[in-house]
């Protein structure tokens, strides 16, 4: 069962699940994005990668009521990473631009990073 029909803050769920004792965690789908040709200290990248955790289904309950926003909430955590399922769908098109990519390359991307 998935409870998406609140919306909650984003950040707040990742920091809180830190802190509680996972039973499993896994990373898959690791993907390096440089978004120049600059791969210096003035060059910038984007890492996305799946991380899923196995948590106690109380310490889920917990998390999702710290990370709940009230109704209609506005401001800097409704507006920067704040997830409402029922948003227009435009406002999470980022979150899906890498669904269908291959699973990470150690030898590619490293291949790519000075000293790796």
């Amino acid at each position: 069962m998935a409870i998406s029909n609140l919306p909650y803050d984003d950040g707040v769920i990742v920091r809180a699940v830190a802190d509680v004792p996972a039973r499993d965690q896994s990373v898959s789908d690791v993907r390096v994005d440089f978004l120049s040709d600059d791969i210096g200290a003035g060059g910038s990248a984007t890492v996305t990668a799946t991380i899923t955790w196995s948590i106690s289904a109380a310490d889920a309950v917990s998390i999702l009521d710290q990370a709940r926003l009230p109704q209609g909430a506005s401001g800097p955590a409704a507006e920067n990473g704040a997830h409402d399922p029922h948003a227009d769908h435009d406002q999470h098109a980022d979150h899906d631009q890498h669904a269908d990519h291959a699973p990470h390359d150690h030898a590619v991307d490293d291949a790519a990073v000075p000293g790796a």
